[in-house]
């Protein structure tokens, strides 16, 4: 009996840790979805097809973006995809952004909607970090009533070394987040 309570409380222990890794926001990503996934990878790991708005600016040559609005784990989630070659006029369309204001959604440290600015500085203080408050033109130098961004940036993003860059982002309002984003910089694929 006690070998079938501990196997029942180890399983139960895997599938919470399982689930809560769906929802775990980190640099390069949100849960399986991982930032330079090309779109047909994403589709795969969503098991469902991704519908990208459609692009008036789009030329058969350039670094196009696109976007779509998906549901992931029960929460809306903006992607942000971006043209990458991988031979002369030949690309895929690579995820380089993920944005949401859900609260499911928190870094390993518990960091999510509804924490405070302290906490964002504290855990990531290894890290470059740029705050700045948000304008609501870029002529106006006034501040936007409590309203601010902490960009967090990996070795690459704050060095500018060429390589893969990865950049988190916390929105607040009076110090509160109240979204995030997680940005990628990457090199195309044929260089």
């Amino acid at each position: 009996m006690k070998k079938i309570c501990f196997s029942i409380s180890v399983l139960i222990t895997f599938v919470a840790t399982a689930q809560n890794n769906d929802y775990l926001i980190s640099m390069k990503g949100l849960g399986k979805i991982h930032l330079g996934m090309s779109n047909t990878e994403l589709e795969k790991v969503l098991n469902k097809k991704i519908v990208l708005t459609k692009n008036y600016l789009d030329t058969l040559k350039g670094y196009y973006q696109d976007s779509a609005r998906i549901k992931y784990k029960n929460a809306d989630v903006l992607l942000e995809f971006q043209r990458s070659y991988f031979a002369p006029d030949q690309f895929r369309m690579r995820l380089v952004g993920i944005r949401s204001a859900s609260p499911l959604y928190k870094t390993t440290s518990g960091i999510g909607i509804g924490s405070d600015r302290l906490s964002i500085i504290q855990e990531y203080d290894n890290y470059h970090t740029n705050i700045h408050p948000v304008y609501p033109r870029s002529f106006i130098k006034e501040n936007r009533n409590g309203k601010s961004v902490i960009r967090i940036l990996d070795d690459a993003a704050s060095t500018m070394d060429g390589s893969d860059a990865y950049t988190m982002v916390f929105y607040l309002m009076n110090k509160k987040v109240v979204s995030f984003e997680l940005k990628a910089s990457l090199r195309d694929e044929r260089d």
